[in-house]
């Protein structure tokens, strides 16, 4: 489709042609979807019995690309084997004891990763960092209706103030010191989990997408990074050679004596233990439980 559109505006006599019948294009779009701008379009995509129309911008590659790495390659279905099981148990045992797994996904762009988790695990209540508008208003437009909490900030090792520095993609945008246009509040993962109750939400799955600002996030406090069982990663050193974008994350991985697992580009960090009863969240929420009551 992008080499015809190619086709169409650099041919003179198809550019008439183009010229002519955009505008009853752009009418048949406003009839068949009121609600979608004309430079916004929507896929659709499904997991197990949910099924859902995404709408993204048109022609923006990263944004298409960002839907079918969920959908189609599923990224964040990991781990695998026996860390998956443990997994799935630690989600059912959190159900079971009467709270909400509690999702934080940072990087969560137009709200592809967002949605399949919610298919994934349904009875999940999701928080989405998004810093971009743009990205944010189109995350707003696909998770509405969802049990989700979407803020438009950056995460951080600390609460502050930063920079939005766009990387040339509207998937990538880079939280940074460096003064531009776009000043975006900074808020770390404890104050997050501060403003979920722990006698209704537990910690399970963290997801950074965060373009080399793990490098910084994990340079700090990990005491509340430690509390979810479950860490993805996207690691960024590719985009930022040199500058050792993963080298607190692994760190703090060795450290804190979590398993390892990998998928697509995608790396996981496990706190395995042998069930929720046994860990840290389970008394966190038993605590929060009994202060509530």
């Amino acid at each position: 489709m992008a080499n015809a559109i190619d086709y169409l505006v650099s041919n003179p006599a198809a550019r008439i042609v183009f010229r002519t019948l955009r505008p009853l294009v752009h009418a048949a779009r406003r009839l068949k979807n009121p609600e979608i701008p004309n430079d916004q379009t929507v896929m659709r995509v499904s997991y197990g019995y949910k099924t859902f129309d995404i709408r993204h911008r048109r022609w923006n590659t990263a944004d298409t690309d960002a839907i079918r790495q969920c959908f189609e390659q599923k990224q964040y279905d990991m781990p695998s084997g026996e860390h998956g099981a443990f997994i799935q148990r630690f989600y059912d045992e959190i159900v079971a004891s009467g709270h909400q797994p509690l999702i934080v996904d940072c990087g969560a762009n137009i709200g592809a990763s967002i949605l399949w988790f919610h298919a994934r695990y349904p009875r999940a209540h999701i928080v989405g960092i998004e810093p971009a508008p743009g990205n944010f208003q189109l995350l707003q437009s696909n998770c509405a209706g969802l049990d989700v909490d979407l803020r438009q900030v950056g995460i951080g090792a600390e609460d502050s103030t930063a920079f939005l520095n766009d990387t040339g993609s509207d998937a990538a945008y880079r939280i940074g010191i460096t003064e531009t246009d776009q000043s975006v509040e900074i808020v770390s993962v404890a104050t997050v989990l501060d403003s979920k109750p722990a006698s209704l939400y537990v910690p399970f799955l963290l997801k950074l997408d965060i373009e080399g600002s793990e490098k910084t996030l994990f340079a700090g406090d990990r005491s509340a990074i430690n509390r979810f069982p479950l860490i993805i990663l996207e690691p960024h050193d590719w985009m930022f050679p040199g500058e050792r974008c993963t080298a607190e994350f692994f760190r703090f991985h060795a450290a804190a004596g979590r398993e390892f697992s990998m998928h697509n580009e995608n790396v996981a960090s496990i706190a395995y233990s042998q069930s929720f009863s046994d860990s840290d969240s389970a008394q966190t929420a038993a605590a929060g439980m009994n202060k509530a009551g």
